[in-house]
């Protein structure tokens, strides 16, 4: 069995230089191609994000820390975003992190980690509170609703005076995440962080707005007032409906899955306070409270003897009191008692993702009456229905905006082919590759490319003229298969330049003998050299008049051998003075 070196000059010697060197380069250029294609794609998929939502500040520091690293980064969102090598990512967070990068965009109480000893009094407080700022703010920053914010504090001067000290005050500029709210107990938080942080500030002195300029926080109210009475009932109220609304809504989510249900509950409370006082009496049940007898005796004797003499009086009273048993009950309602409630539920559709001649999309079916019927039942029981408080209770079907899941979709599909620009840089790729080997190859079928390119190949650096015209046989002028046409339309050059796979005649050390001492061979031989040293390089006008000429210049050589040479020479400008002649 012949080895791969074997097998390899085997195939080298079916091809000439040319055409290995040609295929070897297109080889080359596809494969190098195909191979800066594959690296070049594999190594923006190893980019990942290191930091994001940087300050312009933070991000020209890393990316200068990135370059004195010598670590590749690309920059994203507008320069908010740094995206290094995946690989790298968590060994340039630690390195970064080693010299204190990303800085915050406030400055905490590390601001006196430097100190001076030429600080004045006026720069040590001003920085007392820069560093108090910077902290609450990072305090601030750790709510799940808050992206950013700023803090200002102002703290007045001690006064001589208690009644002309002012307070301190704050301000606070708070920007929210996309899609977030803050509640109200966050942002009295807020305003109780604050106060409690800085000496002497009351909440109520605490300004707190968004992103928008509007503000946000809330004046502390007194709950004996009307008002702050009217604002406590406001937050029962919105206590109360948001305890309803997720009793409902966590139950809908279990059955027909998250955000395919939504639901509101408004409930009428009674805020009347009624004081009842009721007193009952049993008069069947009588208790003898107090009970008094008095008894009178007397007796009379008259002397004179008036009627009645000797009269007697015995008298005796008797005085019962009875007390009535009576109940008093005193009775004061409570306010927050529910009058009546109102749910309103709206359900989401069947979806699925399905497959219509190669797209994905959403299709939505409704759900059925008795569907439907079981959810109204279900949140009626969630919620606490009473009919007796004429409560209601309404579920409706609705298909719900799912444009969001659209893109979402959109965005997962796999890309075409045709639309994928690794695909289309590829395509371009081979589409120029197979390009270059088109044209490649109808050059290298063209005849007079052809033959240059093997001449130019094949050309050996010298030639040793024969000096005999024995030694230059006929057969090696006919091994040249060249018809008199094609010979006539190679350029002037190539003639000769074929004559090169016979000995070649020194050209430059030729000389010119008598006529008489060549035969037919050796003349034509000469005559080639001659146009050669004379460097004539054309060719006649029409190609079949070039032929008919070559033919009656060889009858006339052959018929007139002397004659032709003299012709010869007088063509080429050797020998004017024989030509008169």
């Amino acid at each position: 069995m012949p080895t791969f070196r074997e097998q390899l000059e085997s195939i080298s010697k079916r091809f000439k230089i040319w055409q290995i060197v040609l295929g070897s380069a297109a080889v080359l250029s596809v494969v190098g191609g195909l191979l800066y294609l594959i690296f070049s794609s594999n190594s923006r998929a190893d980019y990942a994000v290191l930091y994001n939502d940087l300050s312009a500040v933070d991000a020209g520091k890393i990316v200068e820390k990135l370059k004195e690293s010598k670590t590749d980064y690309k920059l994203a969102d507008g320069g908010n975003t740094v995206l290094v090598p995946k690989d790298k990512v968590y060994e340039t967070r630690i390195q970064l992190a080693g010299e204190g990068l990303p800085e915050s965009s406030t400055i905490g109480y590390e601001i006196f980690d430097k100190t001076n000893l030429g600080m004045s009094d006026f720069v040590q407080k001003l920085n007392y509170r820069r560093a108090m700022e910077g902290e609450l703010a990072r305090t601030i920053n750790t709510l799940e609703e808050v992206k950013s914010s700023r803090v200002h504090i102002v703290i007045p001067e001690k006064a001589v005076f208690t009644e002309d000290q002012k307070e301190p005050t704050s301000s606070v500029t708070i920007q929210l995440k996309p899609g977030k709210n803050i509640s109200n107990a966050s942002i009295l938080g807020i305003q109780n962080l604050i106060a409690k942080s800085v000496e002497g500030l009351n909440p109520d002195n605490v300004t707190i707005i968004d992103q928008r300029g509007k503000i946000i926080s809330q004046q502390s109210i007194d709950k004996n007032s009307v008002a702050g009475l009217t604002s406590a009932q406001q937050q029962l109220q919105m206590q109360t409906d948001q305890y309803l609304t997720q009793k409902a809504q966590s139950m809908l989510d279990n059955v027909v899955g998250a955000d395919n249900s939504s639901v509101k509950v408004t409930s009428d409370l009674n805020f009347t306070q009624i004081e009842k006082t009721i007193t009952d009496y049993n008069p069947d049940r009588q208790v003898v409270r107090s009970e008094q007898n008095v008894s009178e005796k007397s007796q009379v004797i008259d002397s004179l003897k008036v009627p009645p003499v000797n009269s007697a009086k015995d008298q005796s009273n008797s005085t019962v009191n009875y007390e009535i048993p009576q109940t008093v009950e005193r009775i004061i309602n409570e306010v927050g008692n529910v009058n009546r409630i109102t749910v309103s539920v709206l359900v989401n559709g069947k979806t699925k993702i399905v497959d219509k001649n190669g797209t994905q999309t959403l299709e939505y079916t409704p759900r059925t009456p008795e569907e439907l019927e079981q959810l109204t039942l279900a949140v009626k029981n969630a919620v606490g229905f009473d009919p007796v408080r004429n409560d209601q209770v309404s579920v409706l079907n609705v298909p719900f905006d799912n444009s969001y899941y659209d893109e979402l979709i959109k965005e997962n599909q796999p890309v075409p082919f045709m639309k994928n620009p690794e695909n289309q840089k590829l395509i371009l790729l081979i589409a120029l590759v197979l390009i270059s080997v088109f044209f490649m190859y109808r050059l290298l079928h063209s005849k007079i490319i052809r033959d240059r390119i093997r001449i130019a190949m094949s050309l050996p650096k010298s030639v040793e003229l024969r000096k005999n015209d024995e030694e230059l046989p006929e057969e090696e002028f006919e091994d040249l298969k060249i018809s008199d046409e094609d010979l006539l339309l190679m350029p002037a050059e190539l003639p000769e330049q074929l004559m090169l796979e016979m000995p070649r005649i020194d050209e430059e050390n030729i000389s010119l003998m008598p006529i008489t001492e060549f035969g037919k061979e050796s003349l034509a031989m000469r005559a080639s050299a001659e146009l050669a040293k004379a460097g004539t390089n054309q060719i006649a006008e029409n190609q079949m008049m070039k032929v008919e000429m070559k033919k009656k210049i060889e009858e006339f050589i052959d018929t007139k051998v002397d004659e032709g040479v003299r012709l010869i020479r007088l063509m080429m400008g050797e020998e004017p003075e024989k030509a008169n002649k």
